[in-house]
């Protein structure tokens, strides 16, 4: 299945899209939903110490880890990987959401964010964004939820997978 149809029409963004599914086949994506639900056990979701980097170091470059601030207004970033710095061309660690996503999408993307942090189910987003310099870069990112220490919903942790597209071409899923 083709991630996003797309051709010549397009000329900005498509997307993202977004559902909340447990139907994740990207392998990288796979090894982190897989260590996720390893760790979760029988609770509603695992705690953030209980998650292993080393023992999911290849997925550990394109992992964000963030805190949510007062139930979700906000998300602070804990772990940011070395991988998505590369892409974005960012270092976001220690910064809110608020003072490093542009404005325009911002909305959207916390909104996604609350539904991981409070959903049962894994958020699934993907789309094709438009950057300078590089042009169209296709994204997957998976969401899931993590606990405090004394149980409570307060951080998520994402993985996500970015490539460069060609707009002429169908792009082929990751």
């Amino acid at each position: 299945m083709a991630m996003v149809s797309h051709g010549p029409h397009l000329n900005a963004v498509e997307g993202p899209f977004s559902e909340q599914t447990w139907d994740v086949t990207v392998p990288g994506l796979r090894q982190l939903l897989d260590h996720w639900l390893e760790k979760r056990g029988e609770r509603d979701c695992p705690r953030w110490r209980d998650i292993d980097l080393p023992a999911i170091y290849k997925c550990a470059p394109n992992i964000v880890v963030k805190d949510a601030v007062e139930g979700g207004r906000d998300f602070r970033v804990r772990f940011w990987g070395t991988a998505v710095t590369e892409w974005l061309r960012l270092d976001a660690t220690g910064k809110l959401l608020s003072e490093y996503f542009p404005a325009n999408g911002r909305e959207q993307i916390l909104k996604s964010h609350r539904e991981a942090l409070m959903g049962d189910t894994p958020l699934r987003r993907w789309g094709i964004s438009v950057y300078p310099d590089r042009g169209y870069v296709a994204f997957e990112t998976i969401t899931l939820p993590l606990a405090n220490d004394a149980g409570a919903r307060a951080h998520i942790i994402s993985m996500s997978l970015y490539r460069i597209v060609d707009p002429n071409s169908a792009a082929p899923a990751f």
